[in-house]
This record gives C-alpha cells, sequence and structure tokens, in this order.
C-alpha cells in the first residue's frame, strides 16, 4: 500500500494534527493560525514541530497566531503573549515582560533518561529530586512525566551562576 491511499481519519490523532499543520504551511500563508497545536504529541514530536514553527515564524512577512494553555509553548514559538480570560484580553506583552508582572519564579526542567527497569529508575528520580531539594531547597516541584521533571524556583535570593556551579561540581 502506498501513502496516497492511506485515509486521514485512520491515522493517530499525533500524525494527524502534524499533517494539518503542513498542509496550512506548504502554500507559504503569510498569516497562520493554529489552535493548540501540540497538544497530545509526545515531547520529542512536540518539540520537532516547535522547531518547524520556530523557523517558520522567522521568515520575514509571516505572521503566526496560536492559542495554547501551555506557557512553555508560548514561550518557546511566540514574541509576544496575549492572555484572555472570560473572553477579554487581560494582558499583551513579550514574555519577560509578562513574566516580571505575573511570573512565580523560574522554571527548571531535567531530564533524565529512564533504564526501562522500575527500581533503577526509582532510585535514580529519587537520588534526582534528593539533589535539587539540596541545592534549591525553596523550589517546588510542578511536573515529573516520562523521566522529565519541572520545578518552580522563587526569584528571590536565586542566582543562576552559584546553581550552575553546583550542577557542575555534582556531575
Amino acid at each position: 500500500m502506498n501513502e496516497r491511499s492511506i485515509l486521514i481519519n485512520t491515522l493517530p490523532l499525533g500524525m494527524r494534527r502534524r499533517l494539518s499543520i503542513g498542509i496550512s504551511l506548504v502554500s507559504n500563508p503569510r498569516v497562520v493560525f493554529l489552535d493548540e497545536p501540540t497538544t497530545g504529541l509526545d515531547p520529542e514530536t512536540r518539540r520537532q514541530l516547535w522547531n518547524i514553527l520556530q523557523e517558520c515564524k522567522n521568515e520575514v512577512g509571516r505572521a503566526i497566531i496560536l492559542t495554547t494553555h501551555s506557557m512553555e509553548e508560548a514561550d518557546v514559538l511566540c514574541n509576544r503573549i496575549g492572555i484572555v480570560n472570560n473572553g477579554v484580553m487581560t494582558c499583551l506583552g513579550t514574555q519577560n515582560r509578562l513574566k516580571t508582572l505575573y511570573g512565580g519564579g523560574y522554571h527548571l526542567t531535567v531530564n533524565c533518561q529512564m533504564s526501562g527497569k522500575a527500581e533503577i529508575d526509582r532510585k535514580r528520580f529519587s537520588n534526582l529530586e534528593n539533589f535539587i531539594n539540596e541545592i534549591l531547597p525553596f523550589s517546588i516541584k510542578l511536573r515529573m512525566f516520562n523521566g522529565q521533571f519541572v520545578y518552580q524556583v522563587p526569584i528571590e535570593g536565586f542566582k543562576a551562576q552559584e546553581l550552575f556551579v553546583k550542577i557542575e561540581k555534582s556531575k
């Protein structure tokens, strides 16, 4: 069976999402509207799609407007972010401006390679969590999924240089 005979509705949801984005970009339109472009995609595929969209947004004369619930996605893809609450635009600005006004701190993302063996992974994850709690005692673990840990780090008293030195010394 060749690719042309495959029906779109038989493709997995993630593949359909990527196909629809590809179709929207193929004719090089000046404006592209995307609604939750990476919802439901695995982290690797999401990153690949973000790279493609970043290349597209950097083209002269092209604008990409997207809706998302993911601030991480907005950080990666957007030059300006507008926040809508109950149908009303409540703020508009660059990521740094909005983070300064409304942010609760920095996010530290740590990717821990999984071994595939539950006991080894549990010990590895526990060691990582202990290490983060030791070097960033006021951090809050926001989520952990598939070996990726995301921590919120308060702005007050945070010195990135010291964090990087501690990480380097502990490698």
